[in-house]
């Protein structure tokens, strides 16, 4: 049976980076195995864009150090998002009235940028400065805001219905989960030490950063090797698929806890392990990518971004190359249902066509005709393949005090990495998963490591 120092399950960014790290501290034997057809996970490209697009854009922050650092080892273009004073977003409200914004309301900003000056804001800083930002269920209080929902603490603090309302929606679109979903401990972690930077975002091209870490690796991705059994022991582990099997000294396991579940594990983990595997919360959102000849509505004086309540509930972003002679906007459609801010009719979202028609009529509503005949329109297919393809991993109350503890946490020569387990406020970013494969590779490295 070949044999290797480590095998790497997932060939996503993370199990990528701990490839990276493994290589860059001397060991030489590294097999990544990856389930699809090819490296890359989430942060791949859906399918290939149209001719003379290259795929849509990911996003980065200026603290993303650890991504930004990768991705000029790798010469892979980093550029700030244009923001052209000059043009306007818009929301479409329920009845269909339009009502545009220079202030860039609601997507050109962060909800906390907008509203630092409001005093309920002031008294989340507060909470947040007595949050473990790696270990938040070791927090002061940690139990209490961890039993909380957040719209149940904005409830007891405001009796505002505007600013409730405000806020409710911008963190929808900042978490892709209702507040009456979250942990108020869980928001203060994902909101961070510092959470009014007030910077625009840097846009990144993560397909191209996959791929060059998955040449950098050469033949040691190995993609088409899904794995369905772990079985570990005297000092060996033993891997197999379809494909036959192979053995390691140790394993990264660099895939969302949600599809680490899945894996048959011999013996069997904790059951702690287990049920945290089972429980584990997913935020999924249709991303669905339109592309037009040119970006015509710069020409009306708009920016792209765009907040619909009426028809199917979403949010657009333009996301047009610099110099490209195409236009494309990213649409992004929540899974939830009507009764939450800008839950979608269950039946729309199952209904891909159907979607994609209301999508087109919102967008030529306020566009004008040329919206309804774009060049290409894609998204992901629903159940295309057994992985995950949710990017966020908002916490329930009670979860995180349950269940922190084990996120990182070994399993004999087990090792987990996925943004889901790197430290907060990077936890569900690119820049976490880098993080989490550096940690993991780390971890094997030096057993005594417990790095970020």
């Amino acid at each position: 049976m070949e044999h290797s120092n480590v095998v790497i399950v997932g060939a996503g960014l993370s199990g990528l980076a701990a490839a990276w790290r493994l290589r860059a501290g001397g060991v030489r034997s590294v097999v990544v195995l990856e389930g699809r057809v090819a490296p890359g996970g989430r942060a791949a490209a859906v399918s290939p864009p149209p001719d003379g697009l290259p795929p849509a854009s990911m996003y980065a922050r200026r603290s993303d150090r650890d991504l930004l650092e990768l991705a000029a080892a790798l010469d892979v273009p980093v550029d700030e998002l244009p923001d052209d004073p000059g043009l306007s977003d818009l929301r479409i409200d329920e009845d269909g009235g339009t009502e545009a914004s220079d202030e860039h309301m609601p997507l050109g900003a962060s909800w906390w940028t907008l509203l630092r000056n409001e005093w309920i804001l002031g008294r989340v800083a507060r909470l947040a400065e007595g949050v473990d930002f790696a270990e938040p269920w070791r927090s002061a209080d940690a139990e209490h805001l961890d039993a909380l929902t957040v719209r149940g603490w904005l409830r007891s603090h405001t009796s505002d219905p505007d600013l409730l309302e405000l806020v409710e929606e911008q963190l929808t679109l900042a978490a892709a989960l209702p507040a009456d979903r979250m942990s108020m401990l869980w928001l203060l972690a994902h909101l961070g030490p510092e959470p009014d930077r007030g910077e625009r975002p840097l846009r990144l091209d993560a397909d191209l950063l996959v791929r060059r870490l998955a040449a950098r690796a050469g033949d040691a991705v190995r993609p088409g090797h899904h794995v369905s059994r772990i079985e570990h022991g005297d000092g060996r582990v033993r891997l197999s698929g379809d494909w036959g099997s192979l053995s390691a000294d140790r394993v990264v396991v660099a895939c969302p806890p949600s599809d680490a579940g899945r894996l048959e594990v011999a013996p069997p983990l904790p059951a702690s392990r287990r049920r945290l595997q089972r429980q584990w919360p997913q935020a999924e959102v249709i991303r669905t990518e339109i592309v037009y000849w040119r970006p015509f509505w710069r020409g009306f004086g708009l920016s792209g971004e765009m907040h619909f309540d009426d028809g199917v509930p979403a949010w657009t972003v333009d996301d047009s190359p610099p110099g490209a002679s195409q236009g494309r906007l990213v649409a992004h459609t929540y899974t939830f249902g009507e009764a939450d801010p800008l839950g979608a009719d269950q039946s729309v979202a199952d209904d891909p066509e159907r979607h994609r028609a209301l999508l087109l009529e919102n967008l030529s509503g306020v566009l004008g005709p040329l919206a309804a005949n774009p060049v290409s329109l894609r998204q992901p297919l629903p159940d295309a393949d057994p992985y995950s393809r949710a990017y966020q991993s908002p916490m329930p109350p009670g979860f995180l005090t349950e269940f922190g503890p084990l996120l990182r946490a070994p399993v004999g020569p087990l090792h987990w990495a996925a943004t889901e387990t790197a430290v907060f406020p990077c936890n569900g970013t690119l820049d976490g998963a880098v993080r989490s494969g550096y940690r993991a590779a780390d971890e094997v490295l030096d057993p005594t490591a417990r790095g970020a």
